[in-house]
């Protein structure tokens, strides 16, 4: 008899463990991933102390790749009148994208001024629609380099804000 109370107290915490478990996994969010950043977006990115600034458009198909240009406004390094100028360039590289939200981009940036590598960037989405299929679209993201500007001198890191495009 001690070992059926034993036994049907078991199967009792299972139970509640299992019917537990369903009813917290119901409640949650869907997790993000690589599709829920797809499209076509337009950035800003901001050189520490508005040092510098810099406007881009970068595509991300949904599978975890991006492409990209840019277009620079930097201070001339050493002018006293403040001279600036201007570096364009082409970025192409991965991302990836953890449940909550946050994930890590690593792209290979080529510009103009002959200044050719690899950053890694911190990223978070910041707003996202339903999509039609059940999914969670980004509208709108941000990202910090985790390493200095390799364009603009001076130890500046860059922030950059997204802004999903229509399609």
């Amino acid at each position: 008899m001690f070992n059926n109370r034993r036994l049907v107290a078991k199967a009792a915490l299972v139970s509640l463990v299992v019917l537990g478990t369903s009813v917290a996994t119901a409640d949650e969010e869907p997790c993000y991933t690589v599709a829920s950043i797809r499209g076509t977006y337009a950035l800003v990115a901001t050189y520490s102390a508005n040092v510098a600034l810099a406007l881009g458009v970068r595509h991300f198909d949904g599978q975890g790749n991006l492409t990209g240009t840019f277009v620079l406004n930097a201070p001339v390094v050493g002018s006293l009148t403040g001279a600036r100028t201007i570096i364009t360039g082409t970025q192409v590289g991965t991302y990836s994208v953890n449940c909550d939200g946050t994930g890590t981009i690593t792209r290979t940036l080529t510009s103009s001024s002959g200044v050719v590598t690899t950053q890694t960037d911190n990223l978070l989405i910041t707003k996202v629609v339903e999509h039609e299929s059940g999914r969670r679209l980004a509208i709108s993201l941000e990202d910090a380099t985790q390493t200095p500007s390799a364009l603009v001198p001076g130890g500046l890191f860059v922030f950059r804000s997204y802004t999903r495009q229509s399609d």
